[in-house]
Parts: structure tokens; sequence; C-alpha cells
């Protein structure tokens, strides 16, 4: 073999060789994001979870509004008890947080101006109370805990008290409530739930049973539940729906 072919062939062995070495490497694929369960509860008063928002995180809904503090706190108010003349606000505070177990402290204040319990919320929700011609505060304080049985159930468990204040013609009085829900993240984005709930105990107010449906991907949330309430005098059914947004 002359001299020249030689070096010909080593040229092109050279070339293959950069040209193997400057070959990108296969992409790794993205994990799949594992589901997560329910940051907010789709009852209001009387449901909660044990999760709290980032710090500086953001959720915007239409049942709620939450604000995550330090990592430690979230704020927040319900956006269309306003429109239902209720004012309120509420907190939710950090107590522990472990891989299973999470939990977390909360309190609200609703202030049920003349009106209210013949739109929407006080009709529904508290006592099927007339303040057509009064002004009724109502502060709910409790504690839920939220346990990750397995990586698909999480169980999240809330006891509340309820103190109501009136200076016109209701009583004040304090009503022990408590709730259980029990999530199953069915799929990656899709997830369901049973809910519980007895209200008054020994002054017996009403015992809640419901289903409901979440969908979650990525910054997009819905709720679609139905509750009956059973009540002294007969039940109550109601459909709820909640749309969010985290930012």
């Amino acid at each position: 073999m002359s001299f020249a072919r030689l070096l010909l062939l080593m040229l092109c062995l050279v070339s293959v060789g950069r040209a193997q070495a400057q070959t990108p490497p296969e992409p790794t694929p993205e994990p799949t994001p594992e589901p997560t369960p329910a940051l907010t509860s789709l009852y209001p008063l009387w449901e909660n979870t044990g999760f709290l928002l980032r710090h500086r995180g953001l959720y915007l809904g239409s049942s709620q509004a939450e604000l995550g503090l330090f990592d430690v706190a979230q704020v927040g108010v319900h956006p269309f008890f306003f429109v239902f003349r209720t004012l309120n606000g509420h907190a939710k505070v950090r107590l522990l947080s472990e891989e299973r177990l999470s939990v977390a402290a909360h309190a609200e204040v609703l202030v049920f101006l003349p009106g209210a319990g013949e739109a929407f919320v006080s009709s529904n929700y508290v006592s099927r109370v007339d303040t057509s011609d009064s002004t009724l505060t109502v502060i709910p304080i409790g504690a839920t805990a939220s346990y990750a049985l397995t990586p698909w159930l999480y169980l999240h468990g809330t006891a509340t008290v309820m103190s109501m204040f009136d200076p016109g013609p209701f009583e004040n009085r304090a009503v022990l409530g408590t709730t259980g829900v029990a999530e199953v993240l069915a799929l990656q984005h899709h997830s369901v739930s049973l809910h519980l709930g007895e209200v008054g105990y020994w002054n017996h107010d009403f015992f809640s049973l419901g289903g409901s449906y979440r969908y979650r991907r990525s910054w997009f949330e819905l709720k679609l539940g139905y509750f009956y309430r059973f009540m002294k005098d007969g039940r109550q059914g109601s459909p709820l729906l909640a749309l969010g947004v985290y930012l």
C-alpha cells in the first residue's frame, strides 16, 4: 500500500471517530410526575386538608383564593361568599409535616350581613338561619390531619368547633363537627373521594355524605361533587363545582 493511500485511510478513520464523538446522546425522558392529593377542600367550613401552599404559592379558584407564606402558613378567602353578602377570611398554619403525615390548624371568620340567609351560603352550609334583619358572626376553628395510607390512598380527618355570635335574635353557641375524606389517586391526573361528616353530635344538626371527583393537570384543577345532608326534618342534596389554577 502506497504512503498516499495509507494517509487517506487514516484521515477517513479520524473523521469517522470525530463524527461519532460529536453525535449527541439520546435525551433522557423526563420522569412522570407523581399524582398529588388535594390541597384545598370542596365542602366548605367543615372540611380541610393538612397540606399548605409553598411560600408565595398562589391558588385562585371559584371557591377559594389562597396564598402560601414562608412554607408554614396560608391565608385566603372564599371569593363567591362576598357576592352572597358574607364577609370572610381564613388562615391555616402547619403543625406537623412528615413523610406520610401532615397536620395543620385553621381558623376562619365569616360575617353574614342582613339578607345573606336568603342568598346561598348560610341556607346551605350553616344552619338554614334567617339573617334578613340581623348580622351573624361565625368563627370555625379546627385542625386537620392528612395521612398517606398508601401512595394512592390518602385520609383527611378534620375536627372543628364553630362558634356563633349575634347581638340579635340568635343564640350564641358552639357547634362541634368532624369530617373524614378518603381520597383515591386513581390515575395520574384523576382522583375520587368519599366524604363523611357529623355536625352537632349531642345537639344533632346534620350528617353529611358525599362523593367527589378531582382532575389536576399542571396548573389547572377541577373538582366536582354531590353531597347529601341528613337532618332531623329531612334531607338536602347539593351539587358542588370548583375550578382553580395554581400560580
